[in-house]
């Protein structure tokens, strides 16, 4: 046997507990694990043996509760909980905080059952007996040392009432559910839990973030995970979901062993929401978020625009404060981008993109600067992934009039903030008259759009006759735009794209005025 399948029995992130468990097992092989549509397979370079399994132990320690007896383990096979501790004044045994926070997960979900059990029984048996039954599980026997219980931390199809035809009731004792249990796949997904999944408390609430792999060694999966738990996320649910991905997809690109897109390596991320009752948690939503897909990933030049555009997106996302409902809103937007389909994605970015520069604009002209802009080669780079958003960014008629609005608006806003005497007319309604022509039709788009490169161009006329150097849209660039809008798929996208990457700020950008002018030579 060179290879062991793990079935997706469930759709959840058991299945994906499973699979990484079984590697885990058997990591001293340096196995890779791989989806496929039906099933994950743990690959190993050679056909596995007994001897294989000389150094596997439960792959995890017994958490002590307050108020407990000691069981007759080793100290190195008992961590206590941190209520016990502080009784105790003792310190964390736990390698690190994120390893800490694992094991309060486990205390708090009321989890614990399972692992103590297999502890137990480990300390109880003989080496050779524990090998046996570890061989006979990857040979297909489903038994194991002994019998855990199923839980939902581990596998949410054990929530109350989810196994039962008709749920018989709320009550938490009910045990119907053990029925379905096969120890060994329990006894994967607990290791599987520990190397594989990482989890906050927000609100009391549990959000478990559980990576599923697609084509990627054990030893780089597992290296991402503990420096994803380690991440510093708070906030609401859709906040921390957006930074984690990002975190995630940064973790993947740093510790890839060759240069390939990240979600070749984690197909995306399966988030689990369970909810604080009071007395227990209750398994509440279940989800999957993919990896962002938007460059390739073939050089180190690549890499780095990655890690750029990483941050930079990760830096917004902070700023955001989930406690407004208008910041709340762009921040579930932009949850949306972390789809499978590309063309999906890139046109969630491109709504929220158009969103947030709007924002921006409202926020600043009320004196509220902390709030950054996207960089317009960061935000290109992404819109560019998408052929016909391709067309549009590429047209030099299009980044002139997209230039002249970001002059009108965020350029002539940021003149006056700094006292300079000759900045232009603020526009501050562009952007929403824009967006509401586009919704509209195509031809009170361009309605809008002629009447603003009009005034404009006027303003330009006025201005260099008072000794200001000024730019004005030409004829040519006004008509490639308007030829541009009438073959674009969509007017109500085509106004998105204006807004939105005249919503972004050259990073290399000094004079207001030449702004739009350098945008033409640089995106041609």
């Amino acid at each position: 046997m060179d290879r062991y399948p793990v079935a997706k029995r469930t759709g959840t992130h058991a299945d994906v507990l499973a699979a990484v468990g079984a590697a885990d097992v058997l990591r001293h092989l340096e196995p890779r694990i791989v989806e496929f549509e039906d099933r994950f397979e743990v690959r190993l370079p050679r056909h596995l043996r007994p001897s294989d399994l000389d150094a596997v132990d439960p792959g995890f320690s017994y958490l002590l509760r307050p108020g407990k007896e000691t069981p007759a383990l080793p100290p190195e096979r008992i961590v206590r909980t941190r209520a016990a501790l502080a009784a105790e004044r003792a310190a964390i045994p736990c390698a690190t905080v994120a390893e800490s926070r694992m094991y309060s997960i486990l205390g708090r979900m009321k989890a614990f059952g399972g692992p103590n059990r297999v502890i137990s029984s480990f300390a109880k048996l003989k080496r050779e007996k524990w090998e046996a039954k570890i061989w006979e599980g990857f040979c297909g026997s489903k038994d194991f040392v002994c019998v855990s219980p199923l839980v939902q931390l581990f596998n949410p199809q054990s929530a109350n009432g989810y196994a039962l035809l008709k749920p018989s009731g709320t009550n938490r004792h009910d045990r119907t559910r053990n029925r379905w249990a096969e120890p060994f796949h329990e006894w994967l997904r607990f290791r599987g839990y520990f190397e594989g999944s990482a989890g906050w408390f927000a609100s009391g609430s549990l959000r478990l973030f559980c990576p599923i792999p697609s084509d990627i060694s054990h030893a780089q999966f597992v290296a991402a995970v503990a420096r994803f738990r380690e991440l510093r996320l708070g906030g609401t649910a859709v906040k921390m979901d957006c930074r984690a991905m990002l975190g995630l997809t940064r973790l993947l690109i740093e510790g890839a062993e060759t240069y390939r897109r990240p979600r070749e390596s984690v197909r995306g991320v399966s988030v689990t929401h369970y909810k604080d009752m009071g007395q227990a948690h209750t398994l509440m939503a279940m989800e999957q978020l993919a990896i962002p897909d938007w460059f390739e990933l073939r050089t180190a030049r690549q890499a780095d625009a990655w890690l750029r555009t990483l941050e930079e997106h990760d830096v917004v996302l902070r700023r955001l404060n989930d406690s407004h409902s208008d910041e709340l809103a762009l921040l579930q937007l932009y949850r949306r981008t972390f789809q499978m389909r590309r063309e999906e994605s890139i046109g969630a970015f491109l709504e929220f993109l158009a969103d947030y520069g709007t924002l921006v604009f409202r926020r600043r002209a009320e004196d509220h600067w902390l709030l950054p802009q996207f960089t317009l080669q960061g935000a290109i780079g992404i819109l560019g992934a998408d052929g016909d958003l391709e067309s549009m960014v590429g047209n030099p008629g299009f980044l002139a009039v997209a230039a002249a609005v970001r002059s009108a608006t965020f350029g002539a806003q940021a003149a006056r903030s700094n006292g300079k005497p000759d900045y232009r007319e603020t526009r501050y309604g562009l952007f929403s008259a824009i967006r509401r022509a586009a919704l509209s039709g195509r031809r009170e788009l361009m309605n809008v759009v002629s009447e603003f490169v009009s005034s404009f161009n006027r303003e330009a006329v006025n201005r260099r006759a008072r000794g200001i150097a000024s730019m004005e849209i030409q004829d040519g660039e006004r008509d490639a735009f308007a030829a541009l809008v009438e073959r674009f798929p969509s007017h109500a996208a085509a106004g998105a794209l204006l807004c939105g990457v005249a919503g972004c700020v050259r990073g290399d950008t000094v004079a207001v005025e030449t702004e739009y002018a350098t945008a033409r030579a640089a995106w041609a």
